[in-house]
């Protein structure tokens, strides 16, 4: 009997300690720039989808608030590709001081761009091939069988879970539009077409290519679609006399 006890104790013990770790709480002083220029961002939306709380950097681009270290964080910015991050595996301590960095969408010409090799036609079809695929953080957690389904339709309606969608919509996007973008850079490079960079957003809006064509078509189906769209964008717009 008296043993049964302190394995009872232990067991509560242990639990609470696992608890406990979970729930570690930590201080984020938080800096985000742009990655091109350097620049503070404000107005940045930093976002939890495990909470559903919703904070913002101010005019210099800083946010400081509490959090839980294991939680994984989303920077949201029209614009900029959506970018997440965490302070799970760094060191222990109560504080943290992060610079963070935005990829803009696209560059203005009074911006300082890195100039990049363009890329393969293989090395982008091995992105094309993840294209849809988003971060696991913001997978729909398995309801039990043994929860109510008014708990389960809760969990479908809740904020948090719209807030999680809302991510995993706009990475699939930003994902769609960069991996276009690189199709584009290769295109011109190659002499397939003579699109300036400053119409790539429009000429992307204008084919409406979806995840699902650019993910399992071939090079040369993509490439076929994507000239025959530039020809028609281009007179359209007297790019092509």
């Amino acid at each position: 009997m008296r043993r049964g006890r302190i394995v009872l104790m232990l067991g509560a013990f242990f639990w609470t300690v696992v608890i406990d770790a979970q729930t570690v709480s930590a201080t984020l002083n938080i800096k985000v720039y742009d990655s091109y220029t350097n620049k503070p961002l404000a107005g940045v939306s930093i976002i939890d989808p495990k909470s559903s709380i919703t904070r913002g950097t101010d005019g210099g681009g800083e946010a400081r608030f509490s959090t839980a270290k294991s939680d994984t964080l989303f920077l949201f910015y029209p614009g900029y590709r959506t970018a997440k991050f965490s302070v799970a595996d760094s060191a222990d301590r109560s504080e943290y001081l992060l610079k963070l960095f935005m990829e803009p969408l696209t560059t203005g010409l009074n911006q300082s761009v890195i100039i990049k090799a363009p890329k393969t036609l293989e090395e982008i079809e091995k992105e094309r091939k993840k294209l849809g695929t988003t971060p696991k953080e913001l997978d729909r957690p398995i309801i039990a069988p043994f929860t109510s389904p008014v708990s389960a339709l809760y969990e479908i309606l809740s904020n948090r879970a719209q807030e999680r969608e809302k991510l995993k919509k706009q990475i699939k996007e930003d994902d769609r539009r960069r991996i276009f973008k690189e199709l584009l850079h290769y295109y011109n490079e190659n002499g397939l077409i003579d699109l300036p960079e400053s119409n790539y957003e429009d000429f992307i809006d204008f084919c409406n290519l979806p995840i699902d064509f650019l993910k399992y078509n071939t090079d040369y189906e993509i490439t076929k679609t994507v000239i025959d769209l530039y020809n028609k964008y281009g007179r359209l717009n007297g790019l092509i006399k």
